[in-house]
């Protein structure tokens, strides 16, 4: 494959209709950046991408792309056309709700991303008895701490724990809060242990900013750092440290023991794309994360 260019229009190319696998192809170069990237999501080869997508713009006679720190981003004329191409899927996948979504048994694939505590402690433990309720139903869990999008399709629904910036179109609903203690190795003394934190790069998460407070007036701190709760959680088994973890692993883990109260909490929100919400796997699943989140949110001393 020939080093990335910008896509732009043969002035030549005649003004015609364009057809939606163009737009679709365009649609998922818009959002994945590079011809690489867009070609995996759609399951071609990146010339199929590049090709496609200078077709549209011969058709439209304006060039949609253009090269911008390493990626492709949409020109002006690039991004007017973005936004009617959302508009129009969303209208298609309306479409599908309403003619398939309502009456159909619970069918077909979902894709649900978390951090790796919720994604391994919360839903995959649940996911028997979904399938068993739900034998043509299928379910992909990504445990993944970076923010994918149910806007640019990257999955269907989304588990946060916060209130959603991000993808400010799509549907966010609150389904708990989840509490967190101080806790460490049964066995140990407390006090004689350092605060296991987050890396730097996780500084921001309220669970980093309260062991920061605690160390900022003399705490000691752990040699340890890890990137997620599930790192924590084993660092702390391991005897290197304690740390502040959800309650519900607290009350699991008979090899813990809490050694402070409560300490803060945070909201557990859901998200979906707004055209999805209708179809029946999806309500399936968004059912099945309310009902599974009943034990997790609720504190058990």
């Amino acid at each position: 494959m020939q080093e990335e260019t910008e896509i732009l229009p043969n002035s030549s190319a005649k003004m015609q209709d364009a057809n939606w696998d163009d737009l679709r192809i365009f649609l998922a170069l818009a959002r994945a950046g590079t011809f690489a990237a867009a070609a995996g999501r759609l399951g071609v080869n990146e010339s199929t991408v590049l090709r496609r997508v200078q077709r549209l713009a011969e058709r439209l006679e304006v060039r949609l792309f253009e090269r911008s720190a390493g990626r492709l981003s949409p020109t002006a004329s690039g991004r007017q056309l973005l936004r009617e191409v959302e508009l129009a899927e969303a209208t298609i996948l309306r479409g599908e709700a309403a003619v398939s979504g309502r009456n159909r048994s619970v069918a077909g694939l979902v894709r649900i991303t978390a951090v790796p505590i919720l994604a391994n402690r919360l839903l995959v433990p649940a996911l028997p008895a979904l399938l068993a309720a739900h034998p043509d139903l299928e379910v992909e869990i990504i445990a993944e701490p970076s923010v994918l999008s149910v806007m640019r399709r990257d999955v269907e629904i989304a588990l946060r724990l916060a209130r959603p910036a991000q993808d400010p179109q799509a549907l966010a609903r609150r389904v708990g809060s989840l509490a967190y203690r101080p806790c460490a190795r049964r066995g140990l003394d407390p006090d004689a242990l350092g605060w296991i934190t987050y890396a730097d790069a996780m500084a921001g998460l309220p669970q980093a900013r309260w062991i920061a407070a605690r160390v900022q007036a003399g705490a000691p701190l752990s040699p340890i750092r890890v990137n997620d709760a599930e790192g924590l959680l084993q660092a702390v088994r391991a005897g290197l440290g304690k740390t502040l973890l959800p309650l519900n692993l607290l009350a699991e883990s008979s090899d813990l023991v809490a050694c402070g109260p409560a300490s803060l909490s945070r909201e557990v929100w859901t998200m979906v794309h707004p055209a999805l919400k209708d179809l029946a796997r999806i309500r399936c699943a968004l059912d099945w994360i309310g009902r599974s989140l009943v034990d997790l949110t609720q504190p058990k001393e």
